[in-house]
């Protein structure tokens, strides 16, 4: 440690199980932290306060003012700025000799997974079901621990899983593929358990980082704000996930496109570019070159008077309400993707 650092770190080195050559050790360690909201903001300072020397920091995503009232590495000033910029000039300017990667493309499928050999333990902070699965399954493939964590209203929930495992997060959650699952943005959220879940993120990865023996990696953990205990239940491993055990994945149909796909494809007229927000949204925020169908207007019945000549890609704000929108011109037999990202990602 640098004599900066002694004393940045004084207080912590103080504790017996840890002194200067436990903070040595982990100054040595990094983190990927992927998705940088109400969870990624505060996991990614409080690993970086507590010494992890070198932190990844993973977003597409800019600014927006109804990011602030949980995202606490943001400020007003930072509307429509980059995540990944704003949060390691945060970080930057809170700890001394902290090393800072950003990666700026949606994660998908199509990154590629030997990008988290480069890390010691990986925390998913995003808030989409096939962003989750695909993590899960690039930590599996790389012998990497996994600290996840979801916060849905006022119910927060954080398990950590071992780097081969048995159970895995696919145990946990077999099914949710294709589930009506609610965003923050459609189902609300309180803020404070965001920050909650995000700190016990950033507990379990440096505790793991420091004795990985102690993790109870076989546990997941509930905080309910009425009645604010953490409740633990034990996991069991399924000897036939499609991860960890014996199961064999089954590749799903494609039903998601992304912005290169786009930027290739809006060349051919065929190609319809769906906006499915609401009525206010659209005013707010044009979109150029689509044509309009609200989700809460869409039905089979309404898709059928759709040209079965065209290929539909839906777009909403985020990317989430546009699969469902693709769903259901499917469901009409019409052929349809959702633009992964959505509007922000056509913004960037």
């Amino acid at each position: 440690m640098s004599p900066e650092q002694k004393k940045y770190f004084s207080r912590q080195t103080k504790l017996p199980f840890l002194g200067e050559s436990g903070q040595n050790g982990l100054l040595q360690k990094s983190a990927l932290v992927i998705g940088l909201g109400g969870l990624g903001s505060p996991a990614s300072l409080h690993l970086a306060t507590a010494g992890v020397g070198r932190i990844g920091l993973w977003d597409f995503d800019t600014v927006e003012l109804s990011n602030l009232h949980r995202q606490t590495a943001f400020t007003l000033s930072d509307i429509g700025r980059k995540k990944t910029d704003t949060t390691k000039e945060y970080i930057q300017a809170r700890v001394p000799g902290i090393q800072i990667e950003t990666f700026t493309e949606i994660f998908s499928e199509r990154i590629d997974p030997s990008i988290f050999k480069n890390w010691d333990i990986v925390l998913d902070c995003t808030d989409q079901i096939q962003a989750k699965y695909t993590i899960n399954r690039f930590c599996i493939q790389n012998f990497k621990p996994l600290v996840a964590a979801s916060v849905f209203r006022t119910s927060a929930q954080v398990a950590i899983f071992s780097p081969h495992g048995k159970p895995c997060y696919k145990c946990l959650y077999p099914n949710l593929e294709g589930s009506e699952l609610l965003s923050c943005e459609d189902g609300g959220v309180l803020g404070v358990q965001t920050a909650i879940a995000g700190l016990y993120q950033a507990s379990f990865a440096i505790q793991y980082l420091l004795f990985p023996e102690k993790s109870p990696t076989h546990s997941a953990f509930q905080l309910e704000w009425e009645s604010p205990l953490l409740y633990e239940t034990f996991l069991e491993a399924d000897p036939n996930c499609s991860e960890c055990g014996s199961g064999k994945r089954e590749e799903t149909f494609r039903d998601e496109i992304d912005l290169k796909d786009w930027k290739e494809w809006k060349k051919d007229p065929k190609y319809i570019l769906l906006d499915v927000r609401e009525s206010e949204e659209r005013k707010e925020t044009p979109i150029g070159n689509s044509i309009f169908s609200p989700l809460s207007e869409l039905s089979i019945n309404t898709a059928l008077s759709f040209s079965k000549e065209k290929i539909y890609i839906t777009i909403c704000e985020s990317g989430i309400r546009s699969k469902k929108a693709a769903k259901i011109l499917k469901e009409a037999g019409l052929t349809a993707y959702s633009l992964q990202g959505g509007r922000k990602i056509l913004a960037l």
